[in-house]
């Protein structure tokens, strides 16, 4: 009884946690507010070490009272540019700005297994480290600067969790080998000649190549990469003219991301995209441009032994549905995967879904199911009793 007493006030404190943390969601590398709410919480408990090796973001350490391996499990804090519409008690008070991608979930969740592992330090062989990271959603992200900054020189496998509402409320769901896609963001830019759209033939006109070059992209997976592999091209906005009707514009400008699963599709995908810019932008007689950004995020390739602990870890909560295993990966990118260049890895999903339409992440009616809160504590909590205690 006093185990389940424990537990209920646990769980009504991570929700709490959750709430004020969606109340005022911060973008990418802003999140001053966050990262003090999360420090001032956290420092609560003496046994925790807190660090702030970036302006936002936190790293807490729990060394434990006897040597053992370093572990660390890390969630996102960043929120995104998506205006809230769930009207829920706890919405988000700063327009066009919320939580629709679950980080306020994930950073309750650690926070709490935080709080939870501290009244135990003593049961604990070596270190755990919690990373309650910036920046996931602006690469090139912020855990390629905490790599390259030696903070995590000590960390020997780093764990993570991230909510899906297309799976049912508490099933974490694993995927070996390659997790998720490896993302190329573009920009691209046709520049013309604009004038007066009762005189075309004195212009050149940009709309056309533009709409030439988006129909062309799509030609890209259909004909030039092999059917066995898989890569998307998605163009996500394209710009050109001011809505003016009897103006043709000087330039358009289109812009999207890449998702793919290798190397050398990846590599085959951009150069594929460089030539059809170029290409039909001479065809129409404007210049073309294709950037693509300077670094971008990297498929997450799940370790198989870091696998076989979490599926353990996973099958042994409740309910007996609680894991499962997937076959196919993700084509979401995440910077996770920065942290594989320094050690093994393991990335899973919690399944938040309560059984009916689900609006997806990055949506603005995105509203996570809270029961599935202790579950993700309750993972990381199976997973250091497996590992360091």
């Amino acid at each position: 009884m006093k185990h389940e007493v424990e537990w209920r006030q646990l769980a009504q404190q991570i929700a709490d946690w959750r709430a004020a943390i969606h109340r005022y969601p911060e973008l990418s590398h802003e999140e001053f507010v966050t990262t003090d709410y999360i420090v001032q919480q956290l420092s609560a408990y003496p046994q925790l070490q807190i660090s702030r090796p970036a302006a936002t973001g936190a790293v807490v350490r729990l060394k434990g009272a006897l040597p053992g391996r370093t572990i660390a499990f890390r969630c996102d804090i960043d929120a995104l540019p998506v205006e809230e519409k769930t009207a829920l008690p706890f919405a988000s008070s700063r327009p066009g700005l919320m939580h629709a991608c679950g980080h306020d979930f994930h950073t309750a969740m650690l926070m709490g297994a935080a709080s939870a592992l501290a009244a135990r330090q003593q049961q604990i062989k070596g270190e755990i480290v919690f990373i309650f990271q910036r920046g996931e959603e602006m690469s090139p992200g912020g855990a390629k600067e905490l790599i390259d900054a030696g903070v995590l020189s000590d960390v020997e496998m780093f764990f993570a969790l991230h909510v899906l509402p297309a799976l049912p409320c508490g099933v974490i769901a694993l995927k070996r080998g390659i997790a998720t896609a490896n993302r190329d963001t573009f920009n691209i830019w046709l520049r013309g000649k604009g004038g007066h759209s009762s005189m075309p033939h004195l212009t050149v006109d940009p709309c056309i190549a533009a709409a030439e070059v988006v129909q062309a992209l799509q030609t890209i997976v259909a004909r030039e990469i092999n059917p066995r592999e898989s890569a998307v091209v998605s163009v996500c906005s394209l710009i050109c003219g001011d809505g003016t009707t009897a103006a043709i514009p000087n330039d358009a400008h289109i812009c999207g991301t890449n998702r793919t699963f290798t190397p050398e599709v990846r590599a085959q995908v951009k150069e594929a995209m460089t030539r059809i810019v170029h290409a039909v932008a001479q065809a129409h007689r404007c210049e073309g441009e294709i950037v693509f950004d300077s670094w971008d995020y990297s498929a997450i390739v799940n370790d198989e032994a870091l696998c076989d602990i979490a599926a353990h870890v996973a099958q042994a909560l409740s309910p007996e549905e609680s894991f499962r295993e997937e076959h196919d990966p993700m084509f979401v990118g995440e910077d996770f995967s920065e942290y594989q260049a320094q050690a093994p890895v393991c990335f899973a999903w919690l399944g938040v879904g309560n059984g009916q339409q689900e609006p997806p992440l990055h949506n603005s009616f995105f509203n996570p199911d809270e029961r599935a809160l202790t579950q993700g504590v309750k993972y990381y909590l199976g997973l250091a009793e497996k590992l360091v205690m």
